[in-house]
């Protein structure tokens, strides 16, 4: 019990780092605004002086930026209109033994600004206090459910493509793209190790895409990488969040139905230019703390999870019996096949063929859904995301539970196992085909075929 306290004590003060971090960020906007505003007084800004701002290290082609660059006031004032939220933040290059293994000439990651997109004027609720910037990286504080605008202050220029396997359509697409993107966009290109010997196996040219080796390279890929193309279905996306432990880039999902030269290029150029719509996904962050466990290394975790996490009674002939807290609440007691803890992305996943509700994926909660309850009062639940919620396997439990994240990685729960899961500080943002509504609509309609009838003819007399 003492580490299921510690435990649940970090995800306390994890919550309290996020809501410090966003505070900070809004001083230090504030305090580079009237900077710049008495610099603009005084004479000529730096911004009008860029020679301030380069330092030449080990070399010709090495250029380290400074990490703040100052603006002037009229510029500060435009990019923090209203229902503006701006980073001033101009991203640092890693040292050049950062990544001994990938030879590039990145300069520097993209920065950008992100926007509420409210038509009310009177609208500045959440101005400066949900979204802070860190080296071109997204945390939340907490979320918005208005629709976020993203605009590029500097032009991306690295892009990683991420690809379903065994698909031969995905495969020379992925070819073509790669192509397109490096003779006509200039960018940089990285891929999977298994995608770069499949276009080296087709031609010399693409040597030119960049790779990882281990997967202490992969997980540092969000400090080079702009932006994430994924070509496949939503195991895609899941995929490549599965990628980033900590800060995820934007992600731009095509599906195999709309995999076509030409609109890919079409996508991908607005997309570069940008500004672009985003949906914010929040993924739940989970640890398994074993029963009697005296330190972390006898735990595991965190794992990161965009749609779900499932218990399940597993092979086991009994009932799932689970305890369910939510921060020092106790909330029920599940007796049944098992339980999901679902985000309000994964809501239209094995939430929903559980009986749960389909949730817009802006709407901040956690879904608390159970599979086959053995009682007729039990129905899901929708929880705020501040909470962090615990799931016992008693001691005096018949049998095993088995955890699942995302459909994979299962772990068994023995009886005193415990399974603590909270809000994630990094989401995961997606770009969107119009809007975060609209996309989600034209997902149950087409995808699920959500209420979806003929419509009954009329045969009669009306009704006077």
């Amino acid at each position: 019990m003492r580490t299921v306290g510690k435990v649940l004590r970090e995800a306390a003060e994890a919550k309290a780092a996020a809501q410090a971090e966003a505070t900070e960020w809004k001083h230090k906007y504030e305090l580079e605004r009237e900077k710049n505003l008495q610099l603009e007084t005084k004479g000529p800004t730096f911004a009008e002086n860029p020679g301030n701002f380069e330092q030449k290290v080990g070399g010709s082609d090495s250029i380290e930026h400074l990490a703040i660059e100052p603006e002037t006031g009229e510029k500060s004032q435009r990019c923090c209109g209203e229902n503006g939220i701006c980073s001033h933040e101009v991203l640092r290059d890693r040292g050049p033994d950062s990544y001994p293994n990938i030879h590039s000439k990145i300069t520097r990651k993209a920065s950008f600004k992100l926007k509420w997109c409210s038509k009310s004027k009177k609208d500045d609720q959440h101005k400066h206090d949900i979204v802070s910037f860190e080296k071109g990286n997204i945390t939340t504080a907490e979320r918005s459910s208005k629709q976020i605008s993203l605009k590029w202050e500097t032009p991306p220029q690295t892009v990683l493509i991420l690809t379903k396997p065994n698909s031969t359509s995905v495969k020379i697409l992925c070819a073509e793209m790669v192509s397109w993107l490096k003779e006509k966009r200039s960018m940089n290109i990285f891929v999977e190790p298994r995608v770069r010997n499949e276009l080296l196996e087709e031609s010399s040219y693409f040597n030119f895409a960049q790779s990882w080796i281990d997967d202490k390279e992969m997980w540092r890929l969000h400090e080079v990488v702009d932006l994430v193309v994924t070509l496949g279905g939503d195991g895609t996306v899941l995929w490549a969040a599965s990628k980033f432990k900590g800060p995820v880039p934007p992600i731009v999902p095509f599906s195999l139905g709309s995999l076509d030269s030409e609109r890919y290029k079409e996508c991908l150029k607005s997309i570069l230019e940008g500004p672009i719509s985003i949906t914010l996904r929040h993924r739940l962050q989970c640890h398994v703390i074993r029963e009697g466990s005296e330190n972390e290394n006898e735990n595991e975790g965190p794992i990161l999870v965009l749609n779900e996490v499932t218990i399940d009674r597993g092979i086991s002939s009994f009932l799932t019996n689970l305890e369910c807290y939510s921060d020092n609440s106790f909330v029920t007691t599940v007796q049944g096949d098992g339980l999901i803890l679902s985000t309000t992305s994964g809501s239209t996943a094995y939430s929903l063929a559980a009986g749960g509700s389909m949730v817009h994926p802006q709407v901040p909660g956690i879904l608390f859904t159970p599979i086959c309850p053995h009682s007729l009062s039990f129905r899901p639940l929708i929880l705020p995301e501040h909470v962090t919620l615990r799931i016992q396997v008693p001691l005096n439990s018949r049998g095993h539970a088995w955890a699942s994240f995302d459909g994979k990685d299962r772990k068994q729960l023995a009886p005193g196992d415990a399974l603590v899961c909270s809000m994630a500080a990094w989401p995961v943002p997606t770009a969107c085909r119009g809007d975060s509504t609209s996309d989600f609509l034209h997902s149950i309609h087409d995808g699920l075929h959500w209420n979806l009838r003929r419509t009954q003819s009329f045969d009669g007399p009306r009704e006077s």
